[in-house]
């Protein structure tokens, strides 16, 4: 956070969440008991499917993902047991959070709902990124590398919550000056509060620092989120990419960042369809 940066609604902001006046959001009942099951090595794949068969729409978006470009090359899922056994678990949680990141983006405001937009298609366009890059790291999980894009900067929900709630008039411009102090340590608590793994919990506040040292040599999650923000900002041919401590860890040439979008459009486009709103 910039300390010299003037808004007083962020000053506010900020000092609600330091004395735990502001309330995250918890994960609907339905998403942790999927979440859950999902880590209990006792439970099924049929008590699994009976979970988020239970919700139609959910069971729908399942369905339309498994038989999407990403998962090209397999014979059609016509339900959700087929869905599932396609996808796998992993990809499955990834679903579970993005709909439950869009059950609590309830805003009443027309000026804060142009911020929300903003927030899914950046939130979006960083996951799918995300998930082509991990690719070309073999100790990582492109469907965690996925999760990590989507949620880099869910810090943004909370407090688009709190503004239309506690500051319906704040302008455009406080508003960013809000979510540029305040989304990523909000976003880092909120993992935490959901239970998410230290790898991924840090991401929000990690993926901003350019020359941050970890201490090793392999890629981890905010590197690649690091990657991917900095390319859907349009930074592909302007970074000095050699510069960043995120890129040699990764250890792809600098060429690739400034060709990614040619020469990856139909692995983005795949990526893309999986968050795609049903």
């Amino acid at each position: 956070m910039n300390p010299s940066a003037t808004c007083p609604l962020a000053d506010k902001i900020f000092q609600a969440f330091e004395r735990n006046e502001m309330k995250l959001p918890t994960m609907p009942d339905w998403a942790t008991r999927v979440l859950r099951m999902l880590d209990d090595m006792n439970v099924s794949t049929g008590q699994i499917v009976s979970a988020v068969g239970g919700d139609p729409a959910f069971a729908a978006q399942i369905i339309r993902v498994a038989n999407s470009a990403a998962y090209s090359g397999k014979p059609r899922a016509e339900n959700v047991n087929k869905a599932i056994s396609r996808i796998g678990f992993k990809m499955l949680r990834n679903l579970v959070v993005a709909a439950s990141m869009n059950k609590l983006a309830t805003i009443e405001i027309p000026a804060i709902k142009k911020h929300l937009a903003a927030f899914w298609g950046h939130s979006h366009e960083v996951a799918a990124i995300s998930y082509v890059l991990s690719k070309s790291q073999d100790h990582l999980i492109p469907e965690q590398a996925l999760l990590a894009g989507l949620t880099h900067n869910i810090g943004v929900l909370p407090l688009l919550l709190y503004i239309d709630q506690h500051a319906r008039f704040a302008n455009d411009a406080d508003v960013e000056v809000v979510m540029r102090r305040c989304a990523a340590i909000v976003g880092e608590r909120l993992l935490q509060l959901w239970e998410f793994p230290a790898e991924l919990a840090v991401v929000p506040l990690a993926h901003e620092d350019l020359h941050r040292d970890t201490g090793g040599d392999a890629a981890d999650y905010a590197d690649v989120v690091t990657v991917a923000n900095l390319l859907n900002q349009g930074a592909a041919k302007i970074v000095n990419w050699d510069d960043i401590a995120s890129v040699k860890r990764m250890g792809i040439h600098a060429n690739l960042y400034r060709e990614f979008f040619e020469r990856f459009e139909k692995d983005l486009s795949a990526a893309r369809e999986i968050l795609r709103p049903a």
